[in-house]
């Protein structure tokens, strides 16, 4: 059978992490470092990106605050058309993978005459590495289409900038080399066990992915994966948020994804598990199971990894439950109907078929 150009992409993840990890902490050293002092110095971060690039940028800035520094991210988009006016001598960290969406450049004109800004992106010679004071490259290998293998290196670019941020550069990316051959094994044996969603994707009802901190980059990102590769209707939304509420549409045709890395609020996220299995939700979950809804629910359970480093192995199950769902419903994975490669205009669609961030 043919290996879609998707599942290459996520079975090469481990190698690609490699060449970024090499990269960052040989050539792309310098500006790790001056990127790490400037938000070390400055009074306020901002984070911004649009998708894929947004989601890996949660992580970023839940550790910034960890580290008591004033770090906020909001989306591309409403950050041009709404806050932009609002945002000054701040150091603005702009994550891109392509470096040249539409919502991107415009607002490089906007943050360059008030803010410093740090860019982040797969792509050396785009506008946003050309334009930033301060230019970091991911080093990442290229995906096809979808955001695979430059989603988890913008993960790990960013969990190496803030390593520097903190001074313990060299203890992360030690960190990182011992932890790449779990990744890989968790990349081979999700891609091994895709039989394993069958049942759960047998319904029509949309995919629910529930988690906290950190990890509320994996439900979105999960969810927009659902979205791009399966053409599935999926909704990623912070925990706390769906028990105030949304909980009212469970019953035995919901389906959920909980994601529970170890961490301080991991004890929530399984009760509530608890709770939506008792319920009759359909559900599955990406981190510790509780021993008794083992019988009940199916896990996937990654390498125990400290909660900022969590998303970095929780996404790889859910790229292959968008990659079965595909297959599934007889979608050439990470095929594109609509969306260009790169967004260059906020208005028409006229380029369908790939799409970068």
């Amino acid at each position: 059978m043919t290996t879609s150009n998707l599942a290459q992409n996520i079975l090469s993840q481990a190698e690609s992490l490699s060449g970024v990890l090499r990269y960052q902490h040989r050539d792309g050293a310098e500006a790790l470092a001056a990127a790490a002092t400037l938000l070390r110095s400055g009074r306020r971060v901002l984070i911004t990106g649009i998708g894929a690039s947004l989601y890996a940028s949660i992580p970023l800035e839940y550790a910034l605050c960890s580290a008591g520094i004033d770090a906020t991210a909001i989306e591309a988009g409403e950050l041009l058309h709404y806050r932009a006016a609002g945002i000054r001598d701040a150091v603005a960290v702009v994550v891109s993978r392509s470096g040249e969406s539409v919502e991107i450049t415009k607002l490089l004109e906007i943050l360059k005459a008030r803010n410093t800004v740090i860019g982040v992106s797969n792509e050396p010679q785009s506008p946003l590495a050309r334009n930033a004071e301060i230019g970091i490259h991911i080093g990442s290998l290229p995906d096809e289409i979808v955001a695979i293998q430059t989603y988890t290196g913008t993960l790990l670019t960013l969990h190496l900038l803030v390593s520097a941020v903190n001074h313990a550069g060299d203890a992360a990316a030690e960190a990182i080399e011992s932890l790449l051959p779990s990744f890989a094994a968790a990349v081979s044996g999700s891609m091994e066990k895709l039989s394993q969603w069958d049942l759960f994707f047998s319904g029509d009802s949309p995919v629910y992915l529930l988690a906290r901190g950190p990890s509320r980059a994996s439900a979105y990102e999960g969810a927009l994966l659902m979205n791009e590769v399966a053409k599935t209707p999926a909704i990623g939304i912070p925990a706390a948020s769906f028990r105030h509420g949304p909980v009212e549409i469970v019953d035995s045709k919901f389906r959920g994804i909980v994601f529970t890395p170890r961490g301080r609020t991991q004890n929530l996220n399984l009760a509530l598990l608890q709770d939506l299995v008792r319920f009759g939700a359909q559900m599955r979950v990406i981190g510790s199971s509780p021993a008794d809804s083992a019988s009940a629910v199916q896990g996937y359970d990654p390498t125990p990894v400290p909660e900022p480093l969590a998303p970095l192995l929780e996404i790889v199950p859910v790229q292959a439950a968008a990659l079965r769902l595909a297959e599934l419903r007889g979608i050439s994975p990470g095929s594109f109907r609509y969306a260009p490669q790169v967004t260059r205009d906020e208005v028409n669609f006229n380029h369908g078929g790939r799409n970068g961030k």
